[in-house]
Order: C-alpha cells, then structure tokens, then sequence
C-alpha cells in the first residue's frame, strides 16, 4: 500500500471537526519546538501510593525494618517518629544494614528497603553483593469488573489509578503504555461519538486530560503515546472515515495543548484492528493482524503508510505474531512457531526483511525460573487446546528494556532477549477472565526513589 498524500493540515485549539478534504495547502508549516510542559493542567501530585505488604517468610522481617526507618525519617523531619524506638536504625552502621539486607531472600524487599529513606536509598545503590534489581515495578492490565486497570505489582511497590478524573460510573481502558506515562481511552455513555483520552504517569501521580475529539462516523484504528523530553508528550489518533479509503490523523502536543489535524486518501478501504504498537523516533508502527500489514504513522510529516509482513512461512492469526524493536531502533517481527520456537526478522531497509536466528524457548525454560511450566503441554496452535494443551500466546513488548511478555497457560512470563532468561512474574487465578495484553512499567532508575519524594 503507498504512502498516502495528506490534502489538508492545519492546527485548530477549538473543537470543530476536521476541515473538507477537497482544499490543498501544500506549504510547509513550521512547528514550535516542544518546551517542557509546566506543571499546568496535569491535575497536581496527589498523594502517592505506599508499598505494598511484603509476602512469604521473610516479609514480616522487612516489614519490621521498614517500620523501624520510617520512624528514623519521620525523626530526620521533625515529625515525631516512633517512640521506644530512638537510635534503633540510626545507631545501626552502614555495614551491619548491608548484612541485614544480604538476609532478605526475595529482591522485592529490598527494593521496598531502598524505597524507606534516603539513606538506605543511597546505600543499597552503592552497595555490592545485592540481588541485581527487577527490570520491572509489575504491570497493568484491563480487567472487565474494574473500572480502572488493575495493577499487578512485581517489585514491591504498588500503582494504582484510583486518583485519576475518571467517573467510576464509566470506567477508562488502557490503550497504549511507553516509557512509565499510560494512555487511557475513557469509557461509557458517548464514546462512540467522542474520544476522550488521558496520559497519566502513575509514579509521579499526575494526569493530563486531553481535549475530547467528536469521532462519530469514524473508526479509531490507532491510539499511541510518544513520549519527549521531560515531562513532554505527544499522542497520535488514526481515524478511518465513513467515506470509503478516507483517513484522519490528529496529533496532540503536550507543549502546546492543541490538537493538529491531518486528512487523506488511502490507496484501498481498511478496516481498523487491535494489534501492538511501537515508535521509533516520530514514526508509530502498529501491527495490523488480520490485515497482514503494519501501519506507519509519521507524527512529524502526518503521513500515512504500510510496510508489508515478512514472508513467514506459515499462518499467522491473533496472538502468535507481534513488532517490537532491537537497541539500534530498527523494527522488528516476531512469530511464535507450533513447537514453541520464536522466529525473528528486522527491518534492515524499506521493504526488506531479514531474518534472525530462530529461538527455542522450551529449552530456555528452567524449572528454577518458570517452575511447573517446564512441564505443562503447551502450544501456539490455538487447536492443540482439544489435546489437553495450554495456550501460549504473546502478551507485550517493553520497549525500554527490549523483553517480550508472553501469556502462557494462566501466566505471565517476560523473556529478556539480551539474556535469553525467562521469568515467571504472575499467575492469574480468574478462570472466568483470560490474560490479554499487558502493559509493563519498567524500573528503570536504580535504587527507586521514595514515590512521595517524587
């Protein structure tokens, strides 16, 4: 499919629909450069959230620990502390609380230890002999009964949704989820005639509510969120109008609080599809399944285009092929073959795919990291279920950490391609809701900071 010429672009900050296709402005316009979004509109901090209760043998232990430095840094505030506790974690050197966090069996604790104070923040990141970190605070997901996306914490510390603008009466589903901010597409009475989008980052407690956009008449075939420098952002919407081969791209900037608009013509009639997408630098690719095509949407240009799928040899329906990227911002496609063998290929140049070697992820699972799914039957044929095999599908990609979350039987499993380790994160126990897609909150800044403090 060619790249389809944009007949029409301008910015508007009111809400009127997009202008008629039929006019043509082909002068280039210059754009301002997106400055840093103050903190204006983004609905203020909020209270944080607290770490969640630690689970096993040794959670009572980093309770009691956390409970003690707590009480210390409420004493470094002037707030009072813990009484009958003066000196306890203060007294302590630094090497004897490194031993005591040697002694904390499941990572989780410690990052909940870092979490405390600056002090012990400070010291479990310089420390040596340490677990190494989680590349993950867990992930969210959509879950029917909630009206809000659930989070399932896999370090320690919990995040939740519940202080967003949302009517509980209405409800909000995730749509897209990139470097730690999430956009959600608000639900309820009148959603199909207007979008109502909203980026949040649920570290820092803030949101920003997007100007609503009236869509009736039009699919949304894309919903993604680019994120910039600092607190800056941008969000790309695809709509396929009722008009046959008709398409609009808006693009919302952060910086300026407007939408900016954009109008074509498509080589053929398309149908929107659910499928995973991925940016590399202003281009947003989102995998079209049943369509067997990716979608190119160009923010900077406002263009609209298609990259063929590679030839895979073999058939490819929902759940068992998804895009990623490698380190050097390259696409990349991905194929989980029958006997659970991960196929890959990258786009080295227009149009050009080149193919990876294949990966056997049965010989990747360990009993140490995936437990009892070493041995369970499992399969990608979605017909290999009447012979008494599990499903394995494909669940996400992280694009700050490069791993791949596959779905396999009732859990969630992240495969570190760099490594090639497999960890086993979560198990859902709702046999009435199978796991979909699930959207990851990376780590990334060792030790955490005391989400207060942010």
């Amino acid at each position: 499919m060619p790249s389809a010429v944009v007949v029409r672009r301008m910015r508007e900050r009111s809400q009127s629909p997009p202008p008629p296709a039929g006019e043509f402005d082909s002068a280039r316009r210059t754009r301002p450069r997106l400055e840093e979004e103050g903190e204006r509109g983004r609905g203020g901090k909020g209270r944080a959230a607290k770490p969640s209760s630690p689970g096993g043998g040794s959670g009572s232990a980093s309770r009691e620990w956390v409970r003690i430095a707590e009480g210390e840094e409420d004493r470094g505030r002037g707030r009072g502390g813990m009484e009958g506790r003066e000196g306890t974690a203060a007294a302590l050197p630094d090497d004897l609380l490194l031993e005591v966090f040697k002694r904390l069996p499941p990572v989780t604790d410690i990052v909940r230890c870092a979490a405390v104070c600056r002090r012990w923040r400070l010291l479990v990141s310089g420390a040596g002999g340490l677990p190494a970190p989680p590349p993950y605070f867990g992930f969210f997901r959509n879950y029917g009964p909630s009206p809000l996306p659930p989070f399932v914490p896999t370090a320690g510390v919990g995040l939740y949704l519940g202080a967003l603008p949302v009517s509980r009466a209405c409800g909000a589903l995730l749509v897209d989820c990139r470097g730690r901010r999430l956009l959600l597409r608000e639900l309820g009475a009148g959603s199909a005639r207007e979008l109502k989008l909203l980026v949040c980052d649920p570290l820092r407690k803030t949101s920003v509510l997007l100007p609503s956009r009236f869509v009736a008449g039009h699919q949304v075939a894309c919903c993604a969120l680019l994120p910039g420098e600092g607190t800056a952002f941008r969000v790309v919407v695809v709509l396929f109008g009722a008009a046959p081969a008709h398409f609009d791209i808006l693009v919302y900037s952060s910086a300026a609080s407007a939408w900016e608009p954009a109008t074509g013509v498509l080589g053929k009639s398309l149908n929107p599809r659910q499928g995973p997408t991925v940016v590399i630098g202003d281009v947003v690719y989102k995998l079209q399944s049943d369509d067997k095509y990716i979608m190119a949407v160009d923010a900077a240009e406002m263009t609209l285009s298609a990259v063929p799928l590679p030839n895979t040899g073999m058939l490819l329906y929902s759940g068992n092929h998804w895009i990623g990227k490698t380190g050097e911002g390259r696409l990349c496609f991905f194929a989980l073959r029958e006997q659970l063998v991960l196929a890959k290929w990258v786009l080295e140049s227009p149009g050009k795919w080149v193919e990876r070697p294949a990966v056997d992820l049965r010989v990747l699972m360990e009993p140490a990291t995936v437990g009892d799914l070493s041995l369970m039957k499992l399969s990608a044929k979605i017909s290999d279920q009447l012979r008494g095999c599990k499903l394995v599908s494909f669940g996400g990609f992280c694009e700050g950490t490069g791993a791949l979350f596959f779905v396999m039987a009732d859990w969630v499993v992240a495969l570190d391609l760099t490594t090639r380790k497999f960890v086993r994160l979560w198990r859902n126990t709702d046999e009435l809701r199978p796991l979909g897609d699930v959207f990851p909150v990376e780590m990334m800044v060792w030790p955490p900071a005391r989400l207060n403090d942010l």
